[in-house]
């Protein structure tokens, strides 16, 4: 694995799918330099719109708790800024990406990023577990989950997991396995792109 790559391992909570028509509950960022976690970034989002009950139970987000949290767009700019210039991991990448993608837009900003899936990448690592949950994945490995289905929690055991597969050998594989980011024209409005100049720019 190349040394300057540098990792972002990312969770969201959300209300439900499709982005289009749900919202962000939580985020939860830890920053990864290749050899060891450099830091983390967790705050709880507001919605703006109810969290469903069964959704409240799973992550223990009521709405009570997010009430008084900001909305995605008081917080965008600051997100992007740790995200900007590392490689996006997730445990289903094609889940947390496009929908924290989504939001950026809808705030002005057109984030786009090298991305990696610890799903994929883990049975890649591992061919012979039985499963690639999260939860299993912890288990296995003897990795402490705690805040299951908190964004922070979720982030956290994802980045063990990542420093699993770095310690077994799994640097080439982190190379192949590393979707690229091709850059291409986007349909945004000219605000948009003043806007995302301004934070290239930072």
């Amino acid at each position: 694995m190349a040394d300057n790559k540098r990792f972002a391992i990312v969770d969201l909570e959300t209300t439900g799918s499709p982005a289009s028509s749900n919202g962000i509950t939580e985020v939860a960022i830890v920053l990864h330099d290749g050899k060891n976690i450099e830091g983390k970034y967790e705050t709880l989002v507001n919605p703006g719109m109810p969290i469903p009950p069964y959704v409240a139970h799973l992550t223990h987000i009521s709405n009570e708790m997010v009430a008084t949290a900001p909305d995605f767009g008081d917080v965008a700019d600051e997100i992007y800024k740790i995200l900007d210039g590392r490689i996006f991991v997730a445990h289903n990448v094609s889940f947390d990406y496009p929908f924290l993608q989504h939001f950026f837009l809808r705030s002005g900003i057109n984030f786009q990023a090298n991305k990696l899936c610890t799903l994929k990448l883990t049975r890649k690592a591992f061919p012979s577990f039985e499963r690639y949950g999260l939860d299993y994945l912890c288990k296995v490995m003897d990795i402490n989950l705690t805040n299951r289905h908190r964004a922070g929690g979720d982030a956290y055991a994802t980045a063990l997991i990542f420093d699993r597969i770095i310690n077994n050998g799994g640097g080439k594989l982190i190379d192949a396995l590393t979707e690229k980011y091709i850059s291409k024209q986007l349909p945004v409005q000219q605000p948009f792109n003043q806007r995302q100049m301004v934070l290239k720019g930072k």
